[in-house]
C-alpha cells in the first residue's frame, strides 16, 4: 500500500508559506536600507543635496544686447583697427591737447620701410575749438634685436585759446584770460632697453614758441603784464634736452590691472636768444596698480612731483610752467587753473569691471602748486572727487566719461579720449 500524500502536502504548504514570508521580509529590509541610504544623516548633508539638485536646474546667464555688442567690438579689435591700423590711411580722432575739444583729421601709417627697420606715420587734425596740429615722425622701434630704439619727428601747432589765471596758488578764477600758443618742434629721440621692464632714453628738440592774444574772451594782455606772466612780451627759441629712466611692470600695458610704472626725467631748456629764460626741471611720475578679485577690481594710485629751477637772474616762462586743472589731473577745476614752478599731484581710483569693454571708476584728486620747493607739502591741497566710465579693451581705453565734484571750481563733465593714467 502506498503511503498517503496528505502529510507531504501539508509539509510543502508550510515550506512555501515560510519561503514567502522570508522573501517578503528580505524585500522590506532591502527597501528600508535603500531609503535609509537616500535620507541625509545630517542637516548639512540635506542642504548640500538641495544645492546639488538646484544646480542641475540652473542655466548659464545670458549676456544683454549692449554687452554682446561690446564683446563683439573687443574680440574683433574694432577700435584698434579703426583708429590705429598697422598700415594705410585712418581717421585721427581724439584730443590734440587738454583744451582742444574733439578733433578729427586724416592719418597715415606705413610700417616696415628702410629694410623693415623703420615705421613712418603722420597726421593732421583740427578741433571744434579751432586748435590744429600737423605731426610727422620716422621711428626705429626695434634696433639691435629690440634693445635700441630711435625716432626723428617734427610738428607744427596752433592753440588759440589757452587759459591763464595768473601764477601761483592764490590765482583767482575771476581773472581768467586766454592766449594763443603757436610753435614748431623738430627733434630726435633715442634709447636702450636693458630689460623688458626698463627703458633709458634721451631726446633733443628745437622749439619756437610764439605768444599772442587769445581768440576767445578776455586776452592775457588785458589783465596781466610781463612781470606777472614772465615771457609774455617776448619769446626766444629754445633747445630742450631730456634724460629719462622708466621702470614699467604694468600688465596689461594699455589698460593696467597690476604692476606699476615709475618714471624720472631731467629736462634742460636753453634760451638761445635772450639769455633770460633758461631753466632745469625734474619730473617724477609714479603709478601703481593693486589687483582685487582676480583683476576684476583695481586700486590705481598716481603721484607726480615736478620742480623747476631757473638759472641765476632768469625766470621760467609762464607758457612752460607745469599746470594743474583739467581732465587729466585736478578734474574738478578748469584747464590750467593753477600754474607755478613747482607742482604736486596725488590721484587714487577704484576701478571695477561692469561688463566686457566697460569699466566704472570712483576717483579722488589732490594737488597744489608752489613758487618755492619747500612749500610743496601736503598742506592746503586743492581736491576733487567723482565717478566715471571707461570704454576700451585690455590694450587701451578709447573713451572715458566722468563727472567731477567737490572742488571750489564747481561741477565738471568730462568726455575724453584715452586713459587718465
Amino acid at each position: 500500500m502506498l503511503p498517503s500524500n496528505s502529510g507531504l502536502g501539508a509539509r510543502d504548504s508550510g515550506f512555501v508559506g515560510r519561503t514567502k514570508i522570508l522573501l517578503f521580509t528580505m524585500l522590506c529590509l532591502a527597501v528600508a536600507t535603500q531609503v535609509s541610504a537616500q535620507e541625509p544623516a545630517t542637516r548639512a548633508e540635506e542642504l548640500a543635496r538641495e544645492r546639488e539638485e538646484k544646480s542641475k536646474q540652473l542655466t548659464p546667464p545670458q549676456s544683454g544686447r549692449v554687452e554682446r555688442t561690446l564683446l563683439s567690438l573687443e574680440s574683433g579689435r574694432f577700435f584698434e583697427r579703426l583708429l590705429a591700423p598697422p598700415e594705410g590711411f585712418y581717421p585721427k580722432i581724439g584730443n590734440i591737447t587738454a583744451g582742444s575739444g574733439f578733433a578729427l583729421g586724416p592719418g597715415y601709417r606705413h610700417a616696415g620701410i628702410l629694410g623693415e627697420r623703420a615705421d613712418f606715420s603722420t597726421f593732421a587734425a583740427v578741433s571744434l575749438q579751432r586748435y590744429w596740429m600737423i605731426d610727422a615722425r620716422l621711428t626705429f622701434p626695434a634696433l639691435a634685436d629690440g634693445r635700441v630704439f630711435a625716432d626723428v619727428h617734427g610738428r607744427l601747432f596752433d592753440f588759440p585759446s589757452e587759459d591763464f589765471f595768473g601764477v601761483g596758488p592764490e590765482s583767482r578764477r575771476e581773472d581768467e584770460t586766454t592766449y594763443t600758443l603757436h610753435s614748431s618742434q623738430v627733434g630726435a629721440v633715442g634709447g636702450v632697453r636693458p630689460a623688458s621692464w626698463l627703458t633709458l632714453g634721451t631726446s633733443v628738440d628745437y622749439l619756437t614758441p610764439s605768444i599772442s592774444a587769445g581768440r576767445d574772451g578776455q586776452t592775457i594782455g588785458d589783465l596781466f603784464t610781463a612781470a606777472q606772466a614772465p615771457g609774455l612780451d617776448i619769446q626766444p627759441d629754445f633747445v630742450k634736452l631730456e634724460l629719462s629712466a622708466d621702470v614699467n611692470t604694468r600688465e596689461p600695458r594699455g589698460n593696467p590691472r597690476r604692476g606699476g610704472q615709475y618714471k624720472i626725467a631731467y629736462e634742460r631748456y636753453n634760451d638761445l636768444d635772450l639769455d633770460s629764460f633758461s631753466f632745469n626741471r625734474v619730473n617724477l611720475d609714479l603709478q601703481h596698480y593693486i589687483p582685487l578679485l582676480r583683476d576684476r577690481r583695481v586700486l590705481a594710485l598716481h603721484a607726480v612731483v615736478s620742480t623747476s629751477n631757473a638759472d641765476a637772474g632768469q625766470t621760467v616762462p609762464f607758457y612752460y610752467q607745469r599746470t594743474l586743472g583739467g581732465p587729466d589731473d585736478l578734474r574738478g577745476f578748469r584747464r590750467f587753473r593753477f600754474r607755478d614752478d613747482h607742482t604736486l599731484l596725488l590721484q587714487a581710483e577704484y576701478r571695477w569691471e561692469i561688463f566686457t569693454a566697460m569699466d566704472g571708476a570712483i576717483f579722488y584728486d589732490a594737488g597744489k602748486v608752489a613758487s618755492r620747493r619747500e612749500d610743496l607739502d601736503l598742506e592746503d591741497l586743492e581736491h576733487d572727487y567723482g565717478i566715471g566710465f571707461r570704454f576700451g579693451t585690455r590694450n587701451g581705453v578709447f573713451l572715458r566719461v566722468e563727472g567731477a565734484f567737490g572742488s571750489n571750481g564747481g561741477k565738471h563733465f568730462i568726455m575724453r579720449f584715452g586713459h587718465v593714467f
